[in-house]
C-alpha cells in the first residue's frame, strides 16, 4: 500500500517540476505580494503607524509571514494541475479501475501535491529570511525557526486537502486556468496580505477568518513579529492588542481572542474533513 503511494506520487512530483510554467504560474500570487509590497504597500503601512516603533522592521516580517502562508495555497493548486490533466486524457479513469486503492490514487496525488508545495514553501522562507535580514530585521533563532517550520508544515497539509477537493470539481484546462486566477488574487486578500485587515469592512474580515491560510498567516505573524515588537514595550497594551488585531496578528472571534492552539486545531481539522471528503467522492465515482 505504501509502495504504491510513493510511487504515484514519485511520478506526480516530477511531471509539476518539470513543467517549468506552471512551477512559476504557481508562484505568480507570491511574486505580486513582493513586488506590491517592495514597490508600493510597504512604505505605505508603515507609515499608516507612525507611533509603532521600528514599524518597518514589523511590517517587513508581517508581510513575508503573509506570504508563507500563500505560497502552501498557490502552491498545492498548482501542482494538482497534474491530476486535472489526468482527468482530462482519462489516465484518472484508469486509475480508479485498476488494482490501485482509491485512498492510494487520493494519497498518491496529496502526497505528491504535499512534496511540491513543501519544496515551494521552503524556498519561499529562505527568500523571506533574506530579504528581511538585508532590510536591518531579525534572523530568526532555533526555537521560531522549529515552530516556523510546524507551521510551514501544517498549512501545507490543509492546503494539499483543500486544492485536491478544488481540484476534483474542475474538469478542463479552462476551468483549472480561472480557478488558479481567482484563487491567486483572492487568497492574498482574504489572509490581509495585500491590506491590513484592520482597513478591511468587518464583514469582509469576518469572512476571511474562516479561510484556513488566515490562520496559517495568524501563526506566522505571531511567530515572525515577536521580536521585532519587543521594542513596543512602552506602548499601552490595549495599543499593542489593537495593532495585532489590525494587522491579522491576532483574531478577535466574539468576545475574546482566538488562540494560537485554537488556529492549529483548525488547519488540522480541516485537512482531515477535505481529505475524507476527497476519499468518499472517488470511492463513489468509482462505484459508478
Amino acid at each position: 500500500m505504501t509502495s504504491n503511494i510513493i510511487l504515484f506520487a514519485r511520478r506526480n512530483v516530477k511531471v509539476f517540476f518539470r513543467d517549468r510554467a506552471a512551477v512559476t504560474y504557481s508562484m505568480f500570487a507570491a511574486i505580486i505580494i513582493i513586488a506590491l509590497y517592495i514597490l508600493f504597500l510597504g512604505d505605505t503601512i508603515a507609515e499608516s503607524v507612525p507611533d509603532v516603533p521600528n514599524a518597518r522592521i514589523i511590517t517587513d516580517s508581517w508581510a513575508m509571514a503573509g506570504l508563507l502562508a500563500v505560497v502552501p495555497v498557490t502552491s498545492t493548486l498548482g501542482a494538482l494541475g497534474l491530476m486535472i490533466q489526468d482527468k482530462i486524457s482519462g489516465a484518472i479513469r484508469d486509475f480508479t479501475v485498476s488494482p490501485i486503492k482509491t485512498h492510494e490514487i487520493v494519497g498518491g496525488y496529496v502526497l505528491s501535491t504535499f512534496v511540491a508545495g513543501v519544496v515551494m514553501s521552503l524556498l519561499a522562507f529562505v527568500f523571506a529570511e533574506v530579504y528581511i535580514v538585508s532590510s536591518g530585521g531579525y534572523l530568526l533563532n532555533g526555537a521560531e525557526f522549529v515552530k516556523v517550520m510546524g507551521i510551514l508544515l501544517l498549512s501545507v497539509v490543509s492546503s494539499s486537502a483543500v486544492m485536491f477537493v478544488v481540484a476534483l470539481f474542475v474538469n478542463s484546462n479552462n476551468a483549472f486556468s480561472a480557478v488558479n486566477s481567482i484563487v491567486g488574487v483572492m487568497i492574498g486578500f482574504l489572509i490581509g496580505a495585500y491590506i491590513p485587515f484592520g482597513f478591511l469592512p468587518s464583514g469582509v474580515a469576518s469572512v476571511a477568518k474562516l479561510v484556513p491560510a488566515s490562520h496559517s498567516a495568524s501563526l506566522f505573524r505571531q511567530v515572525m513579529t515577536e521580536r521585532p515588537m519587543e521594542n513596543m514595550a512602552g506602548v499601552p497594551p490595549e495599543d499593542i492588542l489593537q495593532f495585532k488585531l489590525d494587522m491579522g496578528i491576532r483574531f478577535e472571534w466574539g468576545d475574546g481572542l482566538i488562540s494560537p492552539e485554537m488556529s492549529i486545531i483548525i488547519l488540522a481539522a480541516v485537512a482531515a474533513a477535505f481529505f475524507v471528503f476527497a476519499i468518499l467522492k472517488l470511492s463513489i465515482k468509482r462505484k459508478k
